[in-house]
């Protein structure tokens, strides 16, 4: 009888060793992948810092890449939308971002008519909030001060 015992007892000890080694292998092999962009993004600033929900506003608002990444106007199918900050921050040496001399000639663009990044996103995101009559316009409502 006790040997009966101890062989059910090495079964069960098989199969579950078994078992986790399955479930560790399918874990890495079929975990979930990277979204290709990304699902919330968090901007600080001295304001305080703001959470944007980039899935809500691209697919739950059904809204277009370039209702908010203006450049490139005309982008490839599957391209890269450039980041805020590759153009809305000016280098340290006061010269214009590298990005922005990818699509435009220095003498049609300048320092003086581009708006920092907090300035950008506040005409961009208020504006649009405004227009559309729906998202918050206050400070506090976007900002965690």
């Amino acid at each position: 009888m006790t040997s009966n015992a101890s062989k059910e007892l090495k079964l069960a000890y098989g199969i579950a060793i078994v078992l986790l080694i399955v479930g560790v292998l399918s874990y890495t092999a079929f975990s979930a992948k990277a979204p290709d962009e990304p699902l919330r993004i968090v901007y600080t600033g001295v304001g305080g810092s703001v959470i944007f929900d980039h899935a809500t506003h691209a697919t739950g608002y059904d809204l277009a890449c370039t209702a908010c990444h203006h450049h490139p106007p005309e982008p490839e199918e599957g391209a890269a939308m450039a980041s805020c900050t590759s153009c809305h921050a000016i280098p340290k040496d006061g010269s214009l971002p590298k990005a922005c001399l990818d699509c435009h000639a220095e003498d049609e663009v300048g320092l003086e008519s581009m708006p920092k990044k907090t300035d950008a996103f506040h005409s961009q995101c208020i504006g649009c909030h405004k227009e559309m009559g729906a998202g918050p316009v206050e400070c506090a409502a976007c900002h965690g001060l």
